[in-house]
């Protein structure tokens, strides 16, 4: 009877089921979404209008890639509200990181619609039109490419203060916490640097970098969420205590 109950507390807490849910859903988006920005590319050309030409040629795979990348991220701010739920919403360093961290998603889902969303459907409706408005639209493509760089550099530096502030509340704590902190301090402070210290428009070498350094986080906070919380060992000493109590009697 006691290995029955023993067994049986973990599976059905649903605390435990949620934790472990939002890390799968962390690690699928950060494997899915890797996967995907890999496929993604630009359409090369050199007058206006084969600039134009070469991004709508590509709109139906931009369409796709910038749509698993929404649901990425909307998988991220799943998994991350956990997490902080978990590390205890009522701590201020906490609930910022979490408002900081949602923030953050709003900022790089507008860049990821303006990138595959907005600015194909400017291509396609400009292609078949006067030079004029080629040139008018070819501006604009330009343009708005600056602004989904701001947001998506708005976008990752939220996301790393965010990260910042949990993992302070991590390294706090003992054993794989500790250490999963310790790498979102370090992730943090690296895409922090990378992107204070990058120009307008950032080099490859940089965004693989933010990239590279977003995985390891991704990966340590995964792992954090499918692995029993700390917590978990008193719950499931006490259900050994009671199932104890009746086979003494």
């Amino acid at each position: 009877m006691t290995a029955m109950l023993h067994d049986a507390a973990t599976p059905t807490d649903p605390t435990m089921q949620r934790t472990r849910s939002a890390g799968i859903a962390i690690a699928t988006a950060a494997i899915v979404s890797t996967i995907f920005v890999a496929l993604d590319r630009s359409g090369g050309g050199n007058s206006q209008l084969e600039v134009l030409q070469g991004i709508a040629r590509l709109q139906g795979l931009k369409e796709l890639v910038h749509a698993v990348a929404i649901a990425s991220v909307c998988a991220f701010a799943f998994g991350y509200a956990t997490l902080a739920r978990r590390l205890g919403l009522q701590r201020p360093l906490v609930l910022a990181g979490l408002t900081t961290y949602l923030i953050g998603c709003i900022a790089m889902i507008g860049a990821t619609i303006t990138d595959g969303f907005v600015t194909t459907h400017i291509a396609m409706d400009a292609i078949t039109g006067t030079p004029e408005r080629v040139a008018f639209a070819y501006n604009l493509i330009r343009y708005a490419g600056v602004a989904l760089n701001d947001m998506a550099r708005l976008g990752w530096l939220l996301q790393a203060v965010g990260t910042l502030a949990w993992s302070a509340a991590l390294v706090q704590q003992r054993g794989f916490h500790r250490t999963a902190g310790v790498v979102g301090v370090l992730s943090s402070l690296l895409v922090i640097v990378l992107i204070a210290g990058s120009a307008t428009y950032m080099t490859m070498t940089s965004l693989l970098s933010v990239l590279v350094a977003q995985l390891a986080w991704n990966v340590a906070a995964a792992v954090l969420l499918v692995r029993k919380p700390v917590n978990a060992e008193p719950f499931l000493r006490q259900a050994d205590g009671d199932a104890a109590m009746p086979a003494m009697t």
